[in-house]
């Protein structure tokens, strides 16, 4: 006991170390009790660190600040309304396509076990067959309700979708503009002694801005890569599988493990056991190759070094807190964390080394 005593004795001497602790304690209590409310802030952080970096390309060709903010906020706006009156269309029609068809499928899929099931019946057990259908029926029909109740009862998220249309842009906008102002601003509400503070930020501030800039551009060119391969080769859910598939890169790992199931089954749904099918899904397996051995080394030259096993945790653990919304912010909140860790680990390591000199 009194080891431990004079371990936190230690620790609560180091005062800068204690500030930035604190620091972020208060930080992390206010991210779980507002962010719902905070959400559109969060998402206009998240777009303002993708469009600095135009910005800031902008800038090195010698082009005006405020010039190069306001051609690319204009034409981020222009895309914006392309994805509401063109895509997002689109997307809803392939969505309520799918609802309707879901009974459908479910009975080609039975009836393709029921097969199987024949042709190798030495090798499967009917009992077992007969739960994985059960099981794969209620999945399916659950799925199927919740996209039927998605295509019919749509207006309050369209309402939602429309308020975050016009309140995000203008939250992007100031936030580039005014960005130095808002940050010595913040800086009021920080300790005086705040050194590792700044630490922790200027090194949060790098990476989690390449990382955030390199999934937006990722996910774009892996989905619209999906999209045209399928549309081309006449899937009629090339656009939710191309975005299914954009939106899987945000959660390394498990996003590819979940979205293949999907893109398999859609595929199968839609072809069935036919070269066709197999050409699609050799076409999946080599944008997703290219994604890992081009376009990820490509754009992650800078990014945040985390194990796997870390990342894992990190995506369950803020998963469980704020649902999707703590999935796509797992990496930076893990980065923050590593980021403290290693500067106490530091201290510690300074303080032996001092006292054993």
């Amino acid at each position: 006991m009194s080891i431990f005593i004079n371990w936190l004795r230690q620790r609560l001497a180091d005062t800068e170390l204690v500030m930035l602790i604190t620091s972020l304690l208060v930080i992390f209590l206010l991210l779980v009790l507002l962010v719902p409310v905070l959400a559109p802030l969060l998402l206009a952080i998240a777009l303002a660190y993708v469009l600095d970096g135009v910005i800031e390309l902008m800038t090195r060709c010698r082009l005006p600040r405020m010039l190069a903010i306001g051609l690319t906020v204009g034409g981020a706006l222009l895309l914006l309304l392309f994805a509401l009156l063109a895509v997002l269309p689109l997307l809803t029609e392939q969505i309520g396509r799918l609802a309707t068809h879901a009974p459908q499928y479910m009975q080609s899929l039975r009836d393709t076990l029921h097969q199987l099931q024949a042709n190798y019946a030495e090798w499967i057990n009917p009992d077992y067959l007969q739960q994985i259908i059960a099981g794969a029926t209620d999945k399916m029909q659950e799925w199927g309700g919740a996209l039927f109740k998605f295509s019919i009862a749509s207006i309050p998220g369209m309402i939602t979708l429309l308020v975050y249309a016009v309140l995000v842009p203008v939250l992007v906008f100031f936030l580039l503009k005014d960005k130095k102002l808002i940050m010595s601003w913040a800086q009021q509400f920080l300790p005086r002694e705040r050194t590792l503070l700044q630490r922790v930020w200027r090194e949060l501030d790098i990476q989690i801005g390449n990382y955030i800039r390199g999934k937006f551009w990722e996910a774009f060119i892996i989905g619209c890569a999906m999209w045209v391969v399928y549309w081309w080769m006449g899937h009629d859910y090339a656009l939710l599988l191309g975005v299914l598939t954009g939106l899987s890169v945000w959660i390394p790992f498990v996003g590819m493990a979940v979205v293949t199931v999907p893109v398999i089954l859609l595929s199968y749904f839609q072809w069935g056991w036919s070269d066709t099918m197999a050409y699609g899904l050799l076409a999946y397996v080599i944008v997703q190759a290219i994604d890992a051995n081009v376009i990820v080394p490509w754009l992650f030259s800078e990014i945040v070094n985390l194990h796997p096993i870390a990342i894992i945790v990190a995506i369950l653990m803020f998963g469980s807190l704020w649902g999707i919304v703590g999935v796509i912010i797992a990496i930076p909140m893990a980065a923050l964390v590593k980021s403290v860790v290693s500067i106490i680990l530091e201290r510690r390591h300074g303080a032996v080394g001092s006292e054993s000199g």
